[in-house]
Protein backbone atom coordinates (compact mmCIF):
# COMPACT_ATOMS: atom_id res chain seq x y z
CA UNK A 1 0.00 0.00 0.00
CA UNK A 2 2.99 2.47 0.70
CA UNK A 3 4.24 2.05 -2.56
CA UNK A 4 1.17 2.34 -4.31
CA UNK A 5 0.43 6.01 -2.55
CA UNK A 6 3.86 7.09 -2.95
CA UNK A 7 3.31 6.61 -6.83
CA UNK A 8 0.40 8.45 -6.75
CA UNK A 9 1.91 11.41 -4.59
CA UNK A 10 4.77 11.15 -7.63
CA UNK A 11 1.98 11.29 -10.27
CA UNK A 12 0.24 14.22 -8.92
CA UNK A 13 3.88 16.29 -8.57
CA UNK A 14 4.38 14.86 -12.39
CA UNK A 15 1.30 16.69 -13.81
CA UNK A 16 2.47 19.72 -11.56
CA UNK A 17 5.92 19.46 -13.61
CA UNK A 18 4.66 18.96 -16.94
CA UNK A 19 5.56 15.17 -16.74
CA UNK A 20 4.10 12.12 -17.92
CA UNK A 21 1.59 11.03 -15.30
CA UNK A 22 2.55 7.33 -15.31
CA UNK A 23 4.70 5.16 -17.29
CA UNK A 24 8.00 3.25 -16.69
CA UNK A 25 8.94 4.66 -20.63
CA UNK A 26 7.37 7.97 -20.13
CA UNK A 27 4.40 7.27 -22.22
CA UNK A 28 1.65 4.86 -24.19
CA UNK A 29 2.66 2.10 -26.06
CA UNK A 30 -0.74 1.26 -27.93
CA UNK A 31 -4.33 2.01 -27.33
CA UNK A 32 -6.49 -0.41 -25.29
CA UNK A 33 -9.60 -1.30 -24.20
CA UNK A 34 -8.04 -3.55 -21.38
CA UNK A 35 -4.95 -5.32 -20.30
CA UNK A 36 -5.19 -8.35 -22.80
CA UNK A 37 -4.73 -6.44 -25.34
CA UNK A 38 -1.65 -4.31 -24.24
CA UNK A 39 2.30 -6.33 -24.81
CA UNK A 40 3.54 -8.08 -21.90
CA UNK A 41 4.83 -5.86 -18.62
CA UNK A 42 2.31 -3.37 -19.55
CA UNK A 43 -1.39 -2.24 -18.06
CA UNK A 44 -4.18 -0.57 -19.89
CA UNK A 45 -4.55 3.10 -17.88
CA UNK A 46 -7.96 5.15 -19.69
CA UNK A 47 -7.59 3.98 -23.20
CA UNK A 48 -3.33 3.25 -23.35
CA UNK A 49 -1.19 0.59 -22.37
CA UNK A 50 1.86 2.02 -20.31
CA UNK A 51 4.42 -0.22 -19.20
CA UNK A 52 4.87 -1.50 -15.64
CA UNK A 53 2.14 -3.10 -13.73
CA UNK A 54 -0.37 -0.79 -11.62
CA UNK A 55 1.65 0.21 -8.61
CA UNK A 56 3.82 1.73 -11.73
CA UNK A 57 1.52 2.92 -14.22
CA UNK A 58 -1.44 3.33 -11.94
CA UNK A 59 -5.56 2.63 -12.83
CA UNK A 60 -8.19 3.33 -14.93
CA UNK A 61 -11.01 5.86 -13.48
CA UNK A 62 -12.74 3.78 -11.39
CA UNK A 63 -10.63 1.21 -10.07
CA UNK A 64 -7.93 0.84 -7.77
CA UNK A 65 -4.41 -1.45 -7.73
CA UNK A 66 -4.65 -3.92 -5.51
CA UNK A 67 -2.17 -6.78 -4.70
CA UNK A 68 -4.07 -10.34 -5.34
CA UNK A 69 -2.51 -13.60 -4.52
CA UNK A 70 1.03 -11.73 -4.98
CA UNK A 71 -0.10 -10.06 -8.58
CA UNK A 72 -0.87 -5.78 -8.46
CA UNK A 73 -3.59 -5.74 -10.95
CA UNK A 74 -6.72 -2.91 -10.76
CA UNK A 75 -9.89 -4.14 -9.84
CA UNK A 76 -12.84 -2.14 -10.01
CA UNK A 77 -13.99 0.29 -7.36
CA UNK A 78 -17.34 -0.54 -5.43
CA UNK A 79 -20.30 1.50 -7.66
CA UNK A 80 -21.67 3.07 -4.76
CA UNK A 81 -24.34 5.62 -4.08
CA UNK A 82 -27.65 5.76 -3.01
CA UNK A 83 -28.96 3.00 -0.97
CA UNK A 84 -27.16 0.24 -2.95
CA UNK A 85 -23.41 0.84 -2.32
CA UNK A 86 -22.83 -2.25 -4.47
CA UNK A 87 -20.30 -4.91 -4.04
CA UNK A 88 -16.66 -3.55 -2.58
CA UNK A 89 -13.28 -4.21 -4.56
CA UNK A 90 -12.69 -7.30 -6.18
CA UNK A 91 -11.04 -9.83 -3.72
CA UNK A 92 -9.38 -12.85 -4.05
CA UNK A 93 -8.48 -14.45 -7.64
CA UNK A 94 -9.89 -14.14 -11.10
CA UNK A 95 -8.18 -16.82 -13.20
CA UNK A 96 -6.44 -20.06 -12.66
CA UNK A 97 -3.47 -18.29 -13.73
CA UNK A 98 -2.73 -16.60 -10.65
CA UNK A 99 -3.14 -19.87 -8.63
CA UNK A 100 0.62 -21.27 -9.99
CA UNK A 101 2.00 -20.79 -6.61
CA UNK A 102 -0.13 -23.72 -5.00
CA UNK A 103 1.58 -25.99 -7.79
CA UNK A 104 0.52 -27.89 -10.49
CA UNK A 105 -3.36 -28.25 -11.14
CA UNK A 106 -4.44 -25.71 -8.24
CA UNK A 107 -7.42 -23.27 -9.44
CA UNK A 108 -9.59 -20.25 -8.89
CA UNK A 109 -12.56 -21.78 -6.81
CA UNK A 110 -15.41 -19.24 -5.70
CA UNK A 111 -12.43 -16.39 -6.44
CA UNK A 112 -9.93 -18.76 -3.80
CA UNK A 113 -7.04 -20.60 -4.85
CA UNK A 114 -7.04 -23.97 -4.17
CA UNK A 115 -4.65 -26.74 -4.96
CA UNK A 116 -5.06 -29.85 -6.17
CA UNK A 117 -5.55 -31.91 -3.48
CA UNK A 118 -8.83 -30.02 -2.26
CA UNK A 119 -10.36 -30.25 -5.49
CA UNK A 120 -13.38 -32.45 -5.90
CA UNK A 121 -13.10 -35.82 -7.13
CA UNK A 122 -16.48 -37.07 -6.95
CA UNK A 123 -20.05 -35.53 -6.97
CA UNK A 124 -20.43 -36.58 -3.31
CA UNK A 125 -17.93 -33.63 -2.61
CA UNK A 126 -20.46 -31.18 -4.43
CA UNK A 127 -23.77 -29.66 -3.58
CA UNK A 128 -26.96 -30.81 -5.53
CA UNK A 129 -27.45 -30.91 -9.05
CA UNK A 130 -24.11 -30.41 -9.41
CA UNK A 131 -21.24 -32.75 -11.16
CA UNK A 132 -17.15 -32.76 -10.64
CA UNK A 133 -15.78 -31.53 -13.64
CA UNK A 134 -12.37 -31.10 -14.10
CA UNK A 135 -11.86 -30.82 -9.94
CA UNK A 136 -14.56 -28.04 -10.34
CA UNK A 137 -18.19 -28.67 -8.43
CA UNK A 138 -19.88 -28.02 -11.88
CA UNK A 139 -23.78 -27.34 -11.89
CA UNK A 140 -26.19 -29.96 -13.93
CA UNK A 141 -28.18 -29.16 -16.87
CA UNK A 142 -30.03 -30.35 -19.57
CA UNK A 143 -32.64 -29.28 -22.33
CA UNK A 144 -35.32 -28.95 -19.26
CA UNK A 145 -32.52 -27.58 -16.47
CA UNK A 146 -30.79 -24.78 -17.61
CA UNK A 147 -27.59 -23.10 -16.55
CA UNK A 148 -27.49 -20.11 -14.27
CA UNK A 149 -26.94 -16.68 -15.58
CA UNK A 150 -23.55 -16.39 -16.96
CA UNK A 151 -23.10 -20.46 -17.43
CA UNK A 152 -24.10 -22.42 -20.59
CA UNK A 153 -24.89 -26.08 -20.97
CA UNK A 154 -22.22 -28.18 -22.53
CA UNK A 155 -25.12 -30.42 -23.18
CA UNK A 156 -22.98 -33.55 -24.46
CA UNK A 157 -21.64 -33.89 -21.07
CA UNK A 158 -25.10 -32.28 -19.05
CA UNK A 159 -22.90 -29.89 -17.21
CA UNK A 160 -22.73 -26.11 -16.88
CA UNK A 161 -19.35 -25.61 -18.24
CA UNK A 162 -19.62 -22.59 -21.11
CA UNK A 163 -19.40 -19.07 -21.25
CA UNK A 164 -21.72 -17.68 -23.21
CA UNK A 165 -20.69 -14.31 -22.30
CA UNK A 166 -16.88 -14.04 -21.12
CA UNK A 167 -15.53 -10.71 -19.05
CA UNK A 168 -12.21 -9.69 -18.25
CA UNK A 169 -12.92 -6.98 -15.93
CA UNK A 170 -12.68 -8.25 -12.27
CA UNK A 171 -15.89 -6.81 -10.53
CA UNK A 172 -16.75 -5.35 -13.48
CA UNK A 173 -19.99 -4.61 -14.78
CA UNK A 174 -22.04 -7.08 -17.29
CA UNK A 175 -25.17 -5.33 -18.41
CA UNK A 176 -27.47 -3.20 -15.85
CA UNK A 177 -28.21 -6.46 -14.20
CA UNK A 178 -24.54 -8.63 -14.01
CA UNK A 179 -21.37 -8.75 -12.94
CA UNK A 180 -17.56 -10.07 -13.93
CA UNK A 181 -16.70 -12.87 -11.37
CA UNK A 182 -14.02 -15.50 -13.04
CA UNK A 183 -14.97 -14.47 -16.44
CA UNK A 184 -18.64 -15.11 -16.07
CA UNK A 185 -21.63 -12.48 -16.17
CA UNK A 186 -23.23 -13.69 -13.14
CA UNK A 187 -26.44 -12.29 -11.74
CA UNK A 188 -25.74 -9.32 -9.43
CA UNK A 189 -26.50 -11.23 -5.70
CA UNK A 190 -29.63 -9.78 -3.67
CA UNK A 191 -29.73 -7.92 -0.35
CA UNK A 192 -28.04 -9.33 2.07
CA UNK A 193 -26.00 -11.01 -0.29
CA UNK A 194 -28.12 -13.68 -1.35
CA UNK A 195 -28.50 -15.97 -4.14
CA UNK A 196 -30.89 -18.43 -5.56
CA UNK A 197 -30.90 -21.65 -4.21
CA UNK A 198 -27.98 -23.69 -5.31
CA UNK A 199 -25.79 -20.44 -5.81
CA UNK A 200 -23.23 -18.14 -4.32
CA UNK A 201 -22.74 -14.64 -3.43
CA UNK A 202 -18.70 -14.30 -4.74
CA UNK A 203 -17.81 -10.72 -5.35
CA UNK A 204 -21.09 -9.33 -5.93
CA UNK A 205 -22.45 -12.05 -8.22
CA UNK A 206 -23.98 -15.48 -7.81
CA UNK A 207 -22.45 -18.59 -8.94
CA UNK A 208 -22.42 -22.50 -8.38
CA UNK A 209 -20.27 -23.29 -5.45
CA UNK A 210 -16.87 -24.54 -7.12
CA UNK A 211 -15.41 -26.09 -4.08
CA UNK A 212 -15.50 -29.37 -2.75
CA UNK A 213 -17.13 -29.89 1.18
CA UNK A 214 -14.94 -32.43 2.69
CA UNK A 215 -16.28 -34.32 5.79
CA UNK A 216 -13.19 -36.96 6.60
CA UNK A 217 -9.67 -37.51 6.47
CA UNK A 218 -8.60 -40.55 7.05
CA UNK A 219 -8.89 -42.51 3.49
CA UNK A 220 -10.18 -46.33 4.27
CA UNK A 221 -11.40 -45.95 7.65
CA UNK A 222 -14.28 -45.31 9.43
CA UNK A 223 -12.91 -41.62 10.74
CA UNK A 224 -15.79 -39.24 11.74
CA UNK A 225 -18.01 -41.70 9.57
CA UNK A 226 -21.28 -43.34 10.83
CA UNK A 227 -20.79 -47.41 11.85
CA UNK A 228 -20.48 -49.20 8.75
CA UNK A 229 -19.03 -46.34 6.86
CA UNK A 230 -15.78 -45.79 6.03
CA UNK A 231 -13.58 -42.14 4.22
CA UNK A 232 -12.89 -41.86 0.82
CA UNK A 233 -11.93 -38.66 -0.91
CA UNK A 234 -12.38 -36.83 2.20
CA UNK A 235 -16.26 -38.09 2.35
CA UNK A 236 -17.87 -40.99 3.68
CA UNK A 237 -19.47 -44.02 1.70
CA UNK A 238 -21.31 -47.17 2.76
CA UNK A 239 -18.75 -50.30 3.29
CA UNK A 240 -19.82 -53.01 1.20
CA UNK A 241 -16.70 -55.44 1.90
CA UNK A 242 -17.95 -59.00 2.06
CA UNK A 243 -21.55 -57.76 2.26
CA UNK A 244 -22.78 -56.97 -1.74
CA UNK A 245 -26.45 -56.48 -0.56
CA UNK A 246 -24.88 -53.93 1.67
CA UNK A 247 -26.14 -50.93 -1.03
CA UNK A 248 -29.52 -52.59 -1.73
CA UNK A 249 -31.20 -50.33 0.22
CA UNK A 250 -29.79 -47.30 -0.68
CA UNK A 251 -31.70 -44.95 -2.55
CA UNK A 252 -28.93 -43.67 -5.67
CA UNK A 253 -25.97 -45.01 -4.31
CA UNK A 254 -27.04 -48.82 -4.56
CA UNK A 255 -24.17 -50.13 -6.43
CA UNK A 256 -21.42 -52.01 -4.78
CA UNK A 257 -18.26 -50.73 -6.33
CA UNK A 258 -14.58 -51.25 -6.12
CA UNK A 259 -12.24 -47.91 -5.95
CA UNK A 260 -8.36 -47.99 -6.24
CA UNK A 261 -6.54 -45.13 -3.88
CA UNK A 262 -2.70 -44.70 -3.53
CA UNK A 263 -3.61 -46.30 0.09
CA UNK A 264 -5.47 -49.15 -1.40
CA UNK A 265 -8.68 -51.08 -2.41
CA UNK A 266 -11.73 -50.40 -0.64
CA UNK A 267 -15.81 -51.89 -1.65
CA UNK A 268 -18.22 -49.25 -1.34
CA UNK A 269 -21.59 -47.87 -2.39
CA UNK A 270 -21.60 -46.09 -5.68
CA UNK A 271 -23.61 -45.63 -8.37
CA UNK A 272 -22.90 -46.42 -11.92
CA UNK A 273 -22.20 -42.76 -12.80
CA UNK A 274 -19.78 -41.65 -9.53
CA UNK A 275 -16.55 -43.39 -7.91
CA UNK A 276 -15.05 -43.69 -11.49
CA UNK A 277 -11.61 -45.06 -12.03
CA UNK A 278 -10.78 -42.85 -15.39
CA UNK A 279 -9.38 -40.01 -14.18
CA UNK A 280 -8.62 -37.74 -10.65
CA UNK A 281 -7.07 -34.52 -10.76
CA UNK A 282 -6.99 -34.39 -7.31
CA UNK A 283 -3.91 -36.25 -7.61
CA UNK A 284 -2.83 -35.34 -11.30
CA UNK A 285 -4.73 -38.23 -13.01
CA UNK A 286 -6.10 -36.36 -15.85
CA UNK A 287 -8.07 -37.66 -19.23
CA UNK A 288 -6.31 -37.42 -22.61
CA UNK A 289 -6.05 -33.96 -24.17
CA UNK A 290 -9.78 -34.04 -25.91
CA UNK A 291 -11.37 -35.78 -22.70
CA UNK A 292 -13.68 -33.89 -19.65
CA UNK A 293 -12.94 -35.84 -16.20
CA UNK A 294 -16.45 -36.08 -14.55
CA UNK A 295 -17.27 -37.85 -11.33
CA UNK A 296 -13.97 -39.97 -11.99
CA UNK A 297 -14.50 -40.69 -15.72
CA UNK A 298 -13.44 -39.67 -18.77
CA UNK A 299 -15.81 -38.43 -21.49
Amino acid sequence: MKRILSFAVLGALGVMLGCPLYGGDGGSTTTCNSNAECPSGSTCVDGACEVGDCTVTGCSTGSTCKLQNGTASCVANSDGGGGDSGPGPYSGCFADTECSSLGSGAKCLNAQCTSAVDECADETQCGANEKCAQGVCTASCSASVACPTGYGCDTTNGICSQNPTACTVPGGACGSNGICVEGHCDAKCGTGNTCATGLVCVNGGCMPNERASFICTTEGVQDVCASGSICLRHNCYISCAGNVDACKTADEFNVCKSVTLTSGTYQVCGSSTNLGSDCDPTIGKNCPASGVCIDGYCH
